[in-house]
């Protein structure tokens, strides 16, 4: 069962999300504060992480640039939810955070799946190519 962390700090935001991602079949974890969030990723391996931009002890985009210094998350994908529509937000995330994905909210929650699953697809054909590379240096 894949695993996502969810940081959101608006808790009917955060509690629909968790009920439908729950509801899709992933283990949730939430967090409503970006050190929360960042407390359960030495605790909890995961698949992905969506996170909010404006969280009340610091930005989502600090919780992006930990998970991506840490090399036991370094690899795990992440999805901003902003209500930020301007382009800097978007140029900063992919930059400084490597930032999978930015999605608007409100969001649909078709949408949301549409983009997990592109996210895990993706992730599974690096998983798999990986794998054929290192058959390939040993002679498999």
């Amino acid at each position: 069962m894949k695993k996502i962390m969810l940081v959101e700090d608006e808790e009917s935001i955060l509690e629909m999300l968790r009920r439908f991602l729950e509801h899709e079949g992933y283990l949730v974890v939430t967090a409503e504060k970006g050190q929360t969030a960042l407390n359960w990723m030495k605790e909890v391996r995961l698949d992905l992480a969506i996170v909010d931009l404006g969280l009340p002890d610091m930005h989502g985009m600090e919780v992006c640039r930990a998970m991506k210094e840490d090399p036991k998350t370094r690899s795990t994908p992440v999805i901003i939810l902003t209500g930020n529509t301007s382009n800097e937000a978007r140029i900063t995330g992919n930059l400084d955070a490597s930032v999978e994905l930015f999605l608007n909210k409100p969001i649909s929650l078709e949408d949301l799946k549409k983009a997990i699953d592109m996210i895990f697809e993706k992730s599974e054909k690096k998983k798999l190519l990986l794998r054929n590379s290192i058959k390939d240096k040993l002679g498999y």
